[in-house]
């Protein structure tokens, strides 16, 4: 069954900050993963976090910076 993960991507969108002015802090999405282990709870975070930004209909530019990886269960 897998233990219950928390991942949290912090991300840059360069090219808005490029219009608009560089943001303190980087955006933040956080995943809550049923995985057998952290690299893989990361492996899906990302490709969750990547198909979000596919169906954004922004289209900006996202540049993950760092990636945060907690056991919650």
């Amino acid at each position: 069954m897998g233990r219950r993960y928390e991942v949290t991507i912090r991300y840059r969108e360069p090219s808005y900050e490029r219009a608009v002015g560089r943001k303190a802090e980087p955006y933040r999405w956080t995943y809550e993963i049923v995985s057998d282990d952290d690299a893989d709870a990361r492996k899906r975070a990302v490709g969750k976090f990547r198909e979000m930004e596919r169906l954004s209909s922004v289209g900006w530019i996202r540049e993950i910076e760092q990636i945060d990886v907690t056991v919650r269960g």
